[in-house]
């Protein structure tokens, strides 16, 4: 806090801090709606409750395998097949997938290997472009940080929830200046919010890579 004796905290650096602290709980947020297992400031996430959740129909259960550019045509391929066909064309319908697997079928657009768009990739530009993503086979994909690797979600987007007390709750962080409370030079932040995910019909639901124990 510096080395004067009137040691104030600057309001800049703690607006500065507010906003880092906002952010890290939300990078963790992400990964919890997605991954997250319930314990010590966590809640279970879509993952984690699908692979517990008998009534997932196995046939939309796609076991998964490391993806990479040359195999990732046919692993996203065997998720838009599992896809039911009453939600099938939905204008809400996504394939929500783990960074590595967005990453691997980037590179499958860009050619050069067995499973790619041809020698010379999406609009014959091969790698050397920014390829936008927005579908696979008519379904659209988005990369979701928070899923782990080699892991993918199909389903309506309607169909996914997340819950909390108050939004403005993950905005919203106690800046303490411990020095007029305990003599120190410390500062503690404090943010306290409630929040859960959970998904309203699970025969809806594609899963790949996610093993479930319940059937």
């Amino acid at each position: 806090m510096g080395y004067s004796a009137h040691d104030n905290l600057p309001k800049t650096f703690s607006d500065y801090f507010i906003g880092l602290i906002a952010a890290e709980v939300a990078e963790q947020t992400e990964k919890d709606i997605w991954s997250g297992v319930d314990g010590a400031g966590r809640f279970d996430g879509f993952a984690t409750l699908l692979a517990a959740d008998a009534n997932l129909p196995a046939a939309q259960e796609i076991a998964g395998t490391n993806v990479d550019s040359s195999n990732v045509i046919d692993e996203l391929g065997s998720v838009v097949d599992a896809i039911p066909q009453s939600i099938y064309g939905r204008d809400d319908l996504y394939i929500y997938v783990a960074p590595n697997v967005f990453r691997a079928y980037k590179r499958a657009l860009g050619g050069f290997q067995a499973n790619g768009q041809g020698a010379n990739g999406y609009m014959a530009q091969g790698n050397n472009q920014d390829i936008d993503i927005q579908q696979f086979d008519g379904v659209k994909v988005v990369m979701a940080n928070g899923l782990a690797a080699n892991t993918m979600i199909a389903t309506l987007k309607s169909n996914l929830f997340f819950g909390t007390g108050l939004l403005s709750d993950h905005n919203e962080v106690t800046v303490l200046d411990m020095a007029d409370k305990d003599a120190s030079k410390n500062v503690r932040f404090v943010m306290r919010y409630t929040a859960a995910v959970n998904y309203g019909v699970v025969e809806d639901i594609v899963t790949y890579g996610i093993a479930n124990g319940a059937n």
